[in-house]
Parts: C-alpha cells; sequence; structure tokens
C-alpha cells in the first residue's frame, strides 16, 4: 500500500511506495552528500522529478522557493502575487 504525501520542495501530492519497496527512490541513484542535503533543506521525502533534478547536486533551495513551498503545504496553494500598491 501506498502512502499520499506531499512533496516539501514543489509541493506537489504523490503516492510514496517506501512501505512497499517500490518507491523511485531506490531507483534514482543520489550520491550521499546530495542524501544529506535533501534531509538537512527538506522535511519528508521528494517526488520523483524533485528528487531527479537534485540527483546530481546538492539541494540548495532559494527563499523564494523554500517559502513558496511552504505555504503550498500549509495552505494547499500558491501564494498570490504582489500587487503593485494602490495610489
Amino acid at each position: 500500500m501506498t502512502t499520499p504525501a506531499t512533496c516539501p520542495r514543489c509541493a506537489a501530492l504523490f503516492e510514496c511506495g517506501i512501505d512497499t519497496g517500490a518507491c523511485w527512490c531506490r531507483e534514482v541513484v543520489v550520491n550521499d552528500i546530495t542524501r544529506a542535503a535533501v534531509a538537512q533543506y527538506y522535511d519528508g521525502c521528494l517526488c520523483r522529478e524533485c528528487l531527479t533534478a537534485v540527483q546530481d547536486r546538492p539541494p540548495i533551495p532559494s527563499v523564494r522557493e523554500f517559502l513558496t513551498a511552504q505555504l503550498k503545504r500549509k495552505w494547499g496553494r500558491p501564494p498570490r502575487p504582489r500587487s503593485s500598491p494602490r495610489p
């Protein structure tokens, strides 16, 4: 049985298969430095797309990427763009 999860990097919903032994995190080759950085910067598993994107380099998110993902996790939607101040 897979477990519903939300990617802490992009806030995408995905099914984690770690309990079944059939999860892409076992298929995507990630070096130890990157694996440690993922554990440091993110709480939980990354979706296949994000794990594949960071497999060759440590995932150091920009402040904007990090905060956007956190807001998506909290409210289930991306933040609204800021509008220019009204006169």
